[in-house]
């Protein structure tokens, strides 16, 4: 089964073709990486991907639904995260992760967060300062936050840009 099935998206942002004609194809446990220099268009792709973005042309399913006309449930079965992922600073770990899951309308939440807390190592941490965190440790309540609702498929954008050799490697050894 094909996870990702998209045939010649495009994308323009005025008169600039951002995405042209993108054409992919993933199968379910694959894992793909999307290379190409800065400003070739895998973001912009990828939030198409994401139900984000709508296409100008082209058309396409990600995990069944249809791009143009199903982005909600695209976007309650992805996980995406972002090249910069925002957060509360003024906010714990834990209250993050708890507005999270209530955008997700995930119940019991309690047991949501201290599940993701526990899975990813942060549960020492949860009553920290979301701005407080080094780099990797903001990378790593990220990805708690893009998974705690289970997704079923996960897409990164450049997750470890900005971050140091040691929490990139951690970073991937939790993935």
């Amino acid at each position: 089964m094909n996870v990702i099935d998209v045939s010649n998206l495009v994308k323009r942002f005025g008169a600039r073709a951002v995405v042209d004609h993108v054409s992919m194809q993933v199968r379910q446990g694959e894992i793909v990486g999307f290379l190409g220099p800065n400003g070739s268009g895998k973001t912009t792709t990828i939030r198409i991907m994401c139900g984000l973005l709508t296409p100008d042309e082209g058309e396409g399913k990600v995990l069944g639904y249809d791009i143009r006309t199903e982005a909600l449930k695209i976007k309650r079965e992805v996980g995406y995260m972002t090249q910069k992922f925002s957060f509360y600073e003024d906010l714990t770990i834990a209250e993050n992760l708890e507005f999270v899951a209530r955008l997700y309308e995930l119940n019991p939440i309690a047991k949501f967060v201290d599940d993701t807390l526990d899975d990813l190592g942060l549960t020492s941490r949860r009553n920290q300062l979301a701005g407080t965190l080094s780099g990797g440790w903001k990378q790593r309540l990220a990805l708690a936050a893009c998974i705690m609702h289970r997704p079923k498929l996960l897409l990164l954008d450049e997750p470890t840009a900005g971050v140091d050799p040691k929490a990139r490697r951690e970073f991937w050894d939790e993935i």
